[in-house]
């Protein structure tokens, strides 16, 4: 049997997570999706509802049913089910988002209790994502599937082929009530929220390149991975405070230079590892539907960007939502303080 350290497990989620994401792009844009409007909405609607809007309920399931095996194995299935039934747009829409959820919140879940919530290997396994994502989407071809699919399997495969450790989950216990532990998670969701919404509704003055995309993708991915080191290095207010400040100077002064604008995203993706980090720490055994819940709202705010706005009502929203969001991380920031110096 194999004994998987813990940044062994890291990274191989975080390879997981490209492949995951890279696979549903790739089979929804380049099958699923069709010439018909009504036929892509409801591809659309299903594969979201599922695969966003369905993780707190599969985070709630992975939470009361501690197999992370088994729920592995329910994602590469429903992965696989996908593409086999891909001229079944519904079908496999509906396999898809299952298996995109499953993943998520069974991988989210096992590095916070296997790295005690270490706020680096977070942002480390939500980075890539994007990556597959655009690969997917602007790079399709049949090698590339097949690279993905080889890579869920050979990684899946290294976890089953390892023993079992106890989880390492030492957070300090907490004299919080439910009431309280679920408005801090509504709070972190709405900065979740925001941060979609923000990165959806950038006004780009620049015509959007296969290369412009993937530098896109790129600065969100590196963003991830950046905050949970700077937090970790810096602290976490500092950070908040470098990605609002850079980051609003670039989405809504820098948005005619697609290298400002990825700059200002790079910045703005500071905050994604911070948001994991608290809500699994207000969540104490409920790290799945705390996971879950921050990825609904993340498809929330994406939904509430999806609709033209001027120039002038883009940047204004911009720079409002922005300080709002980063007030709500510093307000959940000394929330915490008070509780670790009770």
């Amino acid at each position: 049997m194999l004994n998987l350290k813990n940044y062994q497990r890291t990274f191989l989620y975080t390879l997981l997570h490209f492949a995951v994401d890279g696979i549903c792009s790739a089979i929804i844009f380049s099958y699923l999706y069709s010439e018909q409007y009504w036929n892509t909405l409801v591809v659309f609607i299903l594969y979201n509802s599922l695969a966003f809007l369905g993780q707190p309920l599969v985070g709630f399931l992975i939470d009361k049913y501690n197999q992370p095996r088994l729920f592995l194995l329910v994602s590469i299935l429903a992965l696989s089910l996908g593409f086999l039934v891909k001229f079944q747009s519904m079908l496999s829409a509906i396999f898809l988002g299952i298996g995109n959820a499953v993943f998520h919140i069974c991988g989210g879940k096992d590095i916070t209790i296997h790295t005690n919530n270490e706020i680096i290997s977070l942002g480390v396994f939500v980075s890539t994502g994007a990556i597959g994502l655009m690969l997917g989407q602007s790079f399709f071809s049949l090698l590339l599937l097949n690279f993905l699919y080889a890579i869920l399997f050979i990684c899946s495969l290294v976890f089953f082929l390892s023993a079992e450790e106890k989880p390492c989950l030492k957070q300090k216990s907490m004299s919080i009530s439910r009431k309280n532990s679920f408005l801090f998670l509504l709070i972190l969701s709405g900065a979740v929220a925001i941060r979609s919404f923000v990165g959806k509704i950038p006004i780009l003055d620049f015509s959007v390149t296969n290369g412009i995309l993937a530098l896109i993708s790129l600065s969100t991915c590196l963003g991830k991975m950046v905050g949970g080191v700077l937090a970790k290095w810096i602290g976490i207010g500092k950070t908040i405070f470098c990605s609002v400040m850079v980051s609003i100077l670039c989405l809504v002064f820098g948005n005619t230079n697609p290298y400002t604008l990825c700059l200002g995203i790079f910045c703005f993706n500071f905050s994604m590892p911070i948001t994991l980090y608290y809500a699994h720490y207000f969540s104490k055994g409920k790290e799945g539907f705390a996971f879950g819940l921050l990825a609904a709202f993340l498809f929330i705010g994406y939904i509430l960007g999806m609709p033209k706005y001027s120039p002038m009502t883009s940047k204004a929203l911009t720079l409002i939502l922005s300080i709002l969001s980063a007030i709500a991380i510093l307000f959940i920031t000394n929330k915490k303080k008070r509780y670790d110096n009770a």
